[in-house]
């Protein structure tokens, strides 16, 4: 019975870092059978002997080369993986920065040339973080392909998936770096996004060599809420992971529902905090991809994690989106406090663990977040323990959002029509490009008929946002399933409405005509709206292309041939918006 629930488990092994593995497979029956053979084969390959470090030859400073381009690393199954290794140029014994890429190790070239050019993907277009965090006369840096992209393609050749994991590529590759002359035995990690997950990925396989990771906007296993929120499809999102050559939308379409074995599964067998035993330093943005995903996964390995994790694993969130950490340049804002900050950082955690300095790392506070509009970090022990209140604002049928409850005539209903040909346009939010993405101007969406705005008199002081909104109201709609997305913007004094974060909500079997309810949650910000300015609330059933258009006839996905328009109500006898507020 068990083997059988893993076989229908599709999506288990899905992702940034292992659905890489399961691109182009032909069918969901082929990618099943190969997630059944995972669950039973994996890690049988016999696992390399690691070499300790102190047994490595003494470096030879005739054969010293600072720059070594194409080393083939070795793997258990006989294959090699392609790597740049940047080492010091004076020969001797150093601690290691693995970075472990899918996107090509020559893109690195130029921060680690040291060369004054953008970082490009070596932290997501963080110049701040790849520049700063760059010291070529005390580390070796070591830049490896993954198996199966650019110089480690030929890798993937004739592995039978089923008994092969992206993570015993990083132990292979940690132990050899930890095996070779120019070693201390000490590696550490650092990357974003699937960079990140990979250092998870590789945390899990216990390499004894391994003494910290930093990985940057990733957050670790796989679940429903990386391709879906709340049962919309993140259609704009997962297309860009096929363009960037992961193959993923195949397979996640076949699991569009959040009660799904195969999800419960895929969670079960790939998030797994208790396995990691090393210090990690956490870093996102409020725009990024999953801060609530990636501050789930803080809490759980500060909760679950081995003993190093739980006492020394530190978090940082500013105001930022996923390809723009430690960048001033956020959509169309700027919040040039918060930069320099995270390289430096970075800096400090690797030189503490790597090297053993005391720079005062071990007295650093477990949180740091910067508040969007604020002008300096913040710091606590932890996330949950930040003093907090809830304010309420009300949603009137005049447009108001007002702190009392509307009135008997404000509490009735506004309608809109919602033709999924026409959709809302995403005009910014937590998005990878082409999509618009981080703090954008959301004017655009004033003019439409299919929007509902409420908005606050002028603030009478300043309101400092902390935590999760959340979005509740009444509703009536004439389709057995509908969509409603919110967007919520600080109002400017120039009267521009700038994107705070967004949400959405699918609700599936409807009964037409009858009331329903529904609740948007919104991701976790650090957010300060200034006296003067407003609080708004954009009311939708699109956000496209963030979010895949509903149909209204039952189906799961889209389809242009049988798309119904929507007839909506909304109640606001009770609808209301809570906002979670940092106390003074």
């Amino acid at each position: 019975m068990v083997r059988n629930l893993v076989c229908c488990a599709a999506i288990v092994t899905a992702g940034f870092s292992s659905l890489a593995s399961f691109a182009g497979l032909a069918s969901f029956a082929g990618f099943a059978r190969l997630a059944c053979a995972h669950a039973e084969d994996a890690g049988e390959a016999p696992v390399p002997e690691p070499k300790p470090a102190d047994a490595a030859a003494s470096p030879d400073a005739k054969d010293w080369k600072a720059e070594r381009r194409d080393v083939q690393i070795p793997m258990r199954d006989g294959k090699a993986l392609a790597a740049d290794l940047y080492l010091p140029e004076k020969p001797g014994k150093y601690p290691t920065i693995l970075i472990q890429t899918p996107y090509n190790k020559n893109r690195f070239d130029a921060p680690f040339s040291q060369m004054d050019n953008n970082a490009g993907e070596a932290g997501r277009g963080s110049v701040s973080d790849a520049l700063q965090m760059l010291d070529r006369e005390h580390y070796v840096y070591a830049v490896v392909d993954w198996r199966g992209f650019y110089g480690s393609k030929g890798a993937m050749e004739g592995v039978v998936r089923g008994k092969w994991k992206r993570g015993q590529d990083g132990f292979d590759t940690v132990e050899w770096l930890a095996a070779q002359p120019f070693s201390d035995g000490k590696i550490g990690t650092w990357g974003g996004s699937a960079l990140g997950k990979q250092q998870f990925d590789t945390a899990i396989e216990h390499p004894p060599h391994l003494v910290c990771c930093v990985p940057l906007i990733a957050a670790l296993g796989q679940s429903y809420p990386h391709y879906y929120e709340n049962g919309l499809l993140l259609e704009g999102h997962v297309k860009t992971l096929d363009r960037l050559g992961y193959g993923v939308s195949a397979l996640i379409l076949k699991a569009p529902r959040p009660e799904g074995m195969a999800w419960k599964l895929a969670e079960r067998m790939t998030y797994k905090p208790e396995q990691i035993e090393v210090p990690c330093l956490l870093i996102s943005g409020w725009w990024d991809n999953y801060p609530d995903l990636i501050m789930q996964t803080f809490e759980d390995l500060l909760a679950k994690g081995g003993a190093r994790t739980k006492a020394h694993s530190k978090l940082i969130l500013g105001p930022w989106d996923h390809i723009s950490v430690g960048i001033a340049k956020q959509g169309d804002l700027e919040f040039a406090g918060a930069t320099k900050f995270t390289g430096p950082a970075a800096k400090q955690f690797l030189d503490h663990w790597l090297r053993g300095l005391d720079n005062g790392w071990a007295k650093t506070p477990r949180v740091r977040w910067f508040p969007a509009n604020e002008s300096k970090w913040l710091e606590a022990d932890s996330w949950g323990g930040i003093a907090r209140e809830i304010r309420a604002f009300y949603l009137g049928a005049d447009g108001k959002l007002t702190a009392e409850k509307p009135s008997e005539k404000a509490a009735g209903a506004r309608t809109y029509v919602y033709d999924p040909a026409n959709p809302s346009p995403t005009l910014g939010g937590a998005n990878l490009p082409p999509m618009k993405h981080g703090p954008t101007d959301h004017a655009g969406l004033d003019a439409r008929k299919d929007v509902l705005a409420y908005t606050t008199a002028p603030l009478d002081a300043d309101l400092r946002v902390n935590g999760c909104v959340e979005l509740s109201f009444g509703y009536s709609v004439n389709r057995v399933c509908c969509d409603f997305t919110a967007r919520l913007c600080e109002v400017r004094a120039d009267g521009k409405p700038y994107l705070i974060a967004d949400a959405a909500a699918r609700c599936w079997d409807v009964k037409p005509g009858e009331a329903g309810r529904a609740t948007l949650r919104f991701p976790v910000t650090a957010y300060t709206l200034a006296k003067g300015h407003a609080l708004r609330v954009y009311l939708s059933s699109s956000n496209w292309p963030r979010y895949e258009r509903n149909p209204h006839t039952g189906a799961d996905h889209w389809d242009e041939r049988s798309a119904l328009t929507l007839d909506v109500s909304i109640d606001h006898a009770d609808a209301e918006l809570k906002v979670p507020v940092q106390k003074e």
